[in-house]
């Protein structure tokens, strides 16, 4: 693994449970309507309810090493869904949902190294109701949207991802949300401060409807995804503007 360094993914579920233990809603640990994960995937699964690291399709239900290289991608999605669909994963212990197979279609369509890549969401917890393709409200209470800010941006200081795939519109507004300064265009893609940390932005669709989407626009996706993952290699360093 080529990153600059390891970060274990044991420290980003220690940090999550803490937070949770704070009971900050009530004295729960999250508002009426989400609850904690009742159990980790041993397997593949987004964090944080598997530890959101690469498998190859043999591996699927296999652990890994639990340790996510710094300076690489970062795939942002919403959230994990229901307390129900997650349940049904208990027996098999991972995830691989036709969603996830059209993720690494993406990776490998675009040439990135997957050993640098890390899976996880913007909103924390599971929903109690409702159905995994529902968007998930994280307006009410407000202090959740704050909650879940707040362990982004640790999740983003932790990982220094060069680039950061935005799959969606609640990730985007999770990353405008917790930008520090105003983003900026140098190259094609866009850059943003996050806390102390310079990433790369990817803006994309979240991948559960690729399979209505033509052979030629997933070409043209695969393509700029990778050139993004080019210039986020940069090291030339940026201005951000003061404020948002």
């Amino acid at each position: 693994m080529s990153g600059e360094k390891l970060v274990s993914v044991a420290s980003l579920w220690d940090r999550l449970r803490a937070m949770e233990e704070q009971n900050r809603f009530e004295g729960r640990a999250y508002p009426v309507g989400m609850s904690c994960f009742p159990f980790r995937l041993k397997g593949q699964g987004f964090f944080p309810g598997g530890d959101g690291l690469w498998r190859d399709e043999t591996q699927v239900a296999e652990e890994s090493h639990r340790m996510v290289a710094t300076g690489g991608i970062m795939f942002l999605g919403h959230d994990s869904g229901t307390c129900h669909a997650f349940d049904r994963l208990r027996e098999p212990g991972f995830e691989n949902s036709r969603t996830r197979e059209f993720i690494k279609e993406r990776v490998e369509g675009a040439g990135l190294p997957s050993s640098l890549t890390f899976f996880t969401n913007a909103v924390m917890g599971l929903r109690e109701e409702g159905t995994a393709l529902d968007s998930p409200d994280w307006d009410d209470p407000p202090r959740f949207k704050a909650f879940c800010r707040e362990f982004l941006v640790y999740q983003i200081q932790s990982i220094q991802p060069r680039l950061i795939v935005v799959m969606g519109p609640i990730p985007r507004e999770a990353l405008d949300s917790v930008a520090v300064g105003t983003t900026v265009v140098e190259g094609k893609f866009p850059k943003m401060r996050i806390g102390d940390h310079i990433a790369t932005l990817y803006f994309t669709t979240y991948p559960h409807g690729d399979f209505s989407i033509g052979d030629d626009h997933k070409k043209r996706e695969a393509t700029e995804l990778g050139e993004a993952w080019t210039q986020a290699q940069s090291r030339r360093p940026i201005g951000i503007v003061s404020g948002n």
